[in-house]
């Protein structure tokens, strides 16, 4: 996972952001899928899509494995933008068959909360 330094640099960047003094919340997402399909790793080959996997696991820390559909994280990020206690948090995030949130503003603020619990 760590290939040509990866996480390394993505750890430097996140503490960067984090004693800039700027608001921030960061969203690590598990293995990226669907789409736009930029490199030819084994997602690219597969065409790897949510398709079912909408429902979202949320936690804090660095524990959770898995993928997250591109859709989802992208969803979460905007989300974030407006639950306030979200700001100068960091949260790791996976996509699970079941249905998800979609757009649902409070059941998106509960998986935040929700993470902070655990």
């Amino acid at each position: 996972m760590n290939l040509f330094g990866v996480l390394k640099y993505k750890k430097m960047a996140e503490d960067f952001l984090q004693s800039s003094g700027i608001p921030f919340t960061i969203i690590r997402p598990g293995r990226l899928t669907d789409g736009p399909y930029t490199s030819y790793d084994l997602n690219t080959l597969l065409k790897a899509t949510a398709e079912q996997r909408r429902a979202v696991l949320m936690g804090q820390g660095d524990k959770l494995v898995g993928e997250a559909s591109r859709i989802v994280v992208a969803e979460a990020c905007i989300q974030a933008l407006d639950v306030e206690f979200t700001e100068g948090k960091v949260y790791e995030i996976n996509s699970v068959e079941g249905e998800g949130p979609g757009t649902d503003a409070a059941r998106w603020q509960e998986l935040f909360k929700a993470a902070e619990s655990h």
